[in-house]
């Protein structure tokens, strides 16, 4: 074995070597948390590269995150040299999408009627065309929610249906709805040239089917593919990835089943369970040794992931110390669990020198961060939130790059809305004016935007406009006349400066009050994002910078340097990360598991399991302590209700977990403690305190079939059957305009109508 092989291996453990060295074809490689499937992919790329020869340009290599590429990148230049790995493609699947659509241009604007300069909505871009969707098809959005519309249109397309297939597959009126909202969104993205993340996907794949050549130009190209957290992707990425890998069949997949929680985007776990049903002779390695938590944790872990029937079964251990058993604390309610989590991080910041990072707060919902936000600000304890409002997702910085995304893109119909509600240059444009423009770009077949640049050139003889309306059209014409020039020419800094210049935002947020500077010192930071890009040539520096924000994720934003503060992070956008000490907070049912999940436990039981995994994720975060809190009352529809300790609670092994105390008492604000239904239902036994009977008044109402009922939110309904469970009731309610739920009494916020 030469220097550089052993240098490669040194430091893994038997597995990891099976893994790092597996001969040519399909390899599944099943890594537990901990185990470091990280280490396993950058090692494997290296050994491709200097032990079998493989030419780095002939890998491709996909993660979830920009996070995620970038630390794979890195690594594998520590590993080997960074010439060595050049011209190597790696990123997300997002990226890589956008890469391939790049480098075909004109295939892309004759075959799929996109053109290279197209947008990427966001989800707020989204949000605002679906409203005028909703418009166009006649329907009010009080009715027909925009998100609601957004994840029907999302699931179609990750499963490869087009409109009219969804048209002619109707079943219900709803269904002809979403596939008239769904048509309808697709014209409108065509129109302004634009793409969301999903069709990112799926116009390669498209690409592939219309010109075939191209598909075997990237077949060709890409001898090795290697992708990361194999269990999150969804129909079109499974899709997508077997097609490049049909010539080679060099496909070195890695993931856990039991970290699958990604349902509602779509992801498929069905993906990585049939791993070696789709692709034969697939070879399977597990890396199950964890070397980040504790003894205690991983067991608690393994015990509770272990109730989960859809699964690759094995176990997960480690070499490390037993370390302190989980600890788990009721308290009254959500306020005084976020008093108790800020006093813990305060003792243990104290009694183990540990520093604020060293902390994560994690919870199901991000309504949870409120309280918990509060009590950090109030103690003075450095926090970051992560899952929270994006940096990008500001008000002004959109603003800003909606005037930049209209100097690349002028089809670009939500960024000239933007421009025009929102900046100085557009005041005097209104829906008339513009509606007289939208006429003239149909008749001509040009942009709105060149419209107003032939009004300010004194091209088009637009009598309509007069007054205010024709001042804007000639200021914001003028203004994009000269700033489609500069895009050419000048570094991305300096034109920069000039868009809030010609659009007057500068003027507008600089010399305003307060709030207004700390708005223009956030649009400062987007110019000092730019100017890495000043060495890009003028004329792709622009379009560039857009794209990189247009893939920038929710977990991208946690700060590499986070010194000090603690982090709060919702429990899907924690998973990839770790943490010295973590707590679990709000483990109730209806919140973990989340309540629809809880009323579809029957029809649907792969929403437990999903939330199962969940709460998995959650513990094997923590490295060397867990804690778990729930409530006995928590604030729901603007009223206390009793909590009830969630169902995962039963699978922690007692004799590695410790009861920190139990609320036995009337709440402060007025709530009655649920102690020994909680006690019952978490099977925590262990402790040695009785608490008080639970005086009459505390239980839940006794519901019967039969009795009509309101819900705040599904309105009236009546209730067709009750099931016992759990020392709880299931209500099966047919609600008047919303059809058939299932709910717990206990969390279910309804009232009896009585005549």
């Amino acid at each position: 074995m030469s220097t550089t092989s052993t240098d490669l291996l040194a430091g893994l453990n038997p597995e990891q070597v099976r893994a790092v060295t597996a001969p040519a074809g399909p390899t599944l490689v099943i890594a537990g948390p901990g185990s470091g499937k990280t280490r396993v992919l950058t090692h494997r790329i290296a050994w491709l590269i200097s032990e079998q020869g493989i030419p780095a340009w002939r890998i491709l290599a996909v993660t979830f995150t920009n996070k995620a590429a970038r630390e794979m990148r890195q690594r594998v230049e520590q590993l080997i040299s960074t010439g060595a790995a050049a011209g190597m493609t790696m990123g997300t699947f997002h990226s890589f999408g956008v890469r391939l659509l790049r480098e075909n241009p004109g295939l892309l604007a004759d075959r799929l009627g996109v053109l290279r300069n197209f947008t990427i909505y966001d989800d707020a871009d989204q949000q605002a065309i679906l409203k005028q969707v909703i418009a166009n098809i006649g329907r009010d959005p009080k009715d027909l929610p925009p998100r609601r519309v957004q994840s029907r249109i999302s699931a179609y397309k990750s499963g490869l249906i087009e409109p009219a297939d969804a048209a002619e597959t109707a079943a219900t009126y709803d269904d002809e709805v979403m596939a008239r909202a769904y048509a309808e969104y697709q014209r409108l993205l065509r129109r302004a040239n634009a793409v969301d993340f999903d069709d990112l996907l799926i116009l390669p794949i498209k690409l592939f089917d219309t010109a075939p050549e191209v598909l075997e130009k990237y077949q060709d190209r890409f001898e090795h593919i290697l992708v990361d957290e194999y269990q999150d992707t969804n129909r079109v990425q499974y899709v997508l990835v077997e097609a490049l890998a049909q010539k080679h069949k060099n496909l070195f997949v890695v993931g856990d089943p039991d970290q699958s929680i990604y349902r509602w985007r779509q992801a498929d776990i069905r993906n990585i369970l049939d791993f070696q049903k789709s692709f034969d002779q697939a070879q399977r390695v597990d890396l199950e040794v964890n070397y980040r938590s504790t003894a205690r944790i991983v067991a608690v872990a393994d015990n509770v992931i272990r109730l989960n029937r859809d699964r690759i079964d094995r176990k997960l251990r480690t070499d490390n110390d037993d370390g302190d058993q989980v600890s788990i604390r009721e308290l009254a309610d959500q306020q005084h669990e976020a008093d108790f989590v800020v006093s813990e991080i305060r003792r243990l910041m104290r009694d183990r020198n540990l520093n604020g990072d060293d902390f994560a707060v994690m919870y199901r919902t991000t309504a949870q961060s409120r309280v918990l936000e509060e009590a950090f600000r109030v103690s003075d304890l450095p926090y970051q939130i992560v899952g929270g409002v994006r940096f990008y997702d500001r008000k002004e910085v959109k603003d800003v790059l909606a005037a930049f995304k209209l100097i690349v893109n002028p089809n670009d119909t939500i960024s000239i809305e933007r421009v025009i509600e929102n900046m100085p240059v557009g005041r005097g444009l209104g829906p008339k004016a513009m509606e007289t423009i939208d006429q003239w770009s149909i008749v001509t077949r040009r942009t709105p935007l060149d419209g107003l640049i032939a009004v300010a050139r004194n091209e088009l003889d637009a009598p309509q406009l007069s007054g205010a309306a024709r001042t804007a059209a000639i200021k914001i014409g003028a203004a994009y006349d000269e700033l489609q020039k500069l895009e050419q020419i000048e570094p991305l800094t300096d034109l920069f400066d000039a868009v809030v210049r010609l659009t007057g935002y500068r003027d507008q947020l600089a010399h305003g009050d307060d709030d207004q500077l700390e708005r223009w010192e956030n649009v400062l930071e987007v110019r000092a994002d730019m100017e890495k890009y000043d060495e890009l040539e003028p004329g792709e520096a622009l379009a560039a910078y857009l794209e990189q924000v247009a893939l920038v994720a929710d977990v991208d934003s946690l700060d590499d340097d986070s010194r000090g503060r603690v982090t709060l992070i919702t429990l899907h956008s924690a998973k990839g990360l770790e943490f010295p000490v973590v707590f679990i907070t709000g483990l109730e049912e209806g919140l973990l598991p989340v309540s629809r999940a809880v009323e579809a436990e029957f029809t649907d039981p792969a929403a437990i399991e999903e939330e199962r995994r969940l709460f998995y994720v959650g513990i094997t975060r923590a490295e060397q302590l867990l804690y778990i809190t729930y409530v006995a009352n928590r604030l729901t529809w603007g009223r206390y209700q009793p909590g009830v300790a969630s169902r995962f609670l039963d699978s922690l092994p007692h004799e590695h977990v410790r009861d920190l105390g139990r609320r036995s008492t009337v709440s402060p604000r007025g709530g009655m403690s649920l102690t020994g239904r909680a006690q019952t239902l978490s099977g925590l036994s262990m402790s040695t305190l009785k608490p008080a009977p639970i005086p009459p008044k505390a239980q839940v109402r006794a519901w019967s079939a039969g009795e009509k009922i309101f819900h705040p939110k599904f309105g009236e309904g009546t209730i067709i059957e009750v099931q016992e469970r759990r020392g709880d009731q299931e209500l099966a309610i047919e609600f008047t305009r919303h059809g058939q739920k299932r709910l717990l009494a206990s969390l279910a916020p309804i009232e009896l109508i009585t005549d």
